[in-house]
């Protein structure tokens, strides 16, 4: 799997797309994502959880700016574009990720080489597995 994203000027955010399918039932959906080197876990959007019909296998307490809650954690496949495929991962799903379906955390990150360079005032995102 090989992802490169360029962006003109300074990039704030690095996003693409994915697809998220249920294991049980082969529905899938495409998502936005958000890469995100501050989170610790990926993350879903309930939305996505709920259209998916996406049966909580567990709960997890997630710390974040605004204290400690306990969200609820789901299994499913992804693909992300370039191709990278997760045959089954755990997300945790709570309510808002802003204007993002999912945001895609450390736990994905460090499965590959996650590279941003900024060059002639141009950003650049790459992530090989």
């Amino acid at each position: 799997m090989n992802l490169t994203i360029r962006h003109q000027g300074f990039a704030k955010k690095i996003i693409c797309n994915a697809q998220i399918t249920s294991i049980d039932s082969g529905k899938s959906i495409k998502v936005t994502a958000m890469w995100d080197t501050g989170a610790t876990r990926s993350l879903i959007n309930n939305s996505v959880a709920e259209k998916l019909q996406l049966k909580a296998i567990n709960l997890a307490k997630i710390k974040h700016v605004a204290g400690t809650e306990t969200y609820p954690v789901y299994s499913a496949a992804l693909e992300i574009q370039g191709g990278m495929k997760i045959k089954e991962h755990r997300f945790v799903s709570f309510p808002s990720i802003h204007t993002f379906d999912m945001i895609i955390g450390m736990d994905i990150i460090t499965l590959g080489k996650f590279c941003i360079e900024n060059k002639n005032s141009n950003s650049f995102f790459s992530f090989k597995c």
